[in-house]
């Protein structure tokens, strides 16, 4: 998912998309959760997680990870 999503803040569909997954809670369960707690990606409300409109993105931490690791 960190090397497939770019500095811009995404929605959860559009993550969806990028990492060609249909079902909704396999992805949050699999993916944005995990990426959460390992400090990969960030929340554009933080205090408020279940916000209407909450995107995410690359952390720096991440952004430093992929610039060192892409092929």
């Amino acid at each position: 998912m960190v090397q497939l999503m770019h500095d811009e803040y995404l929605n959860v569909s559009k993550m969806m998309e990028l990492c060609g997954i249909k079902h909704r809670m396999t992805f949050r369960e699999n993916y944005i959760n995990p990426a959460l707690s390992g400090g990969s990606i960030e929340r554009k409300y933080p205090d408020q997680p279940n916000h209407p409109k909450q995107m995410y993105r690359l952390t720096e931490q991440a952004k430093v990870w992929k610039l060192n690791n892409i092929d």
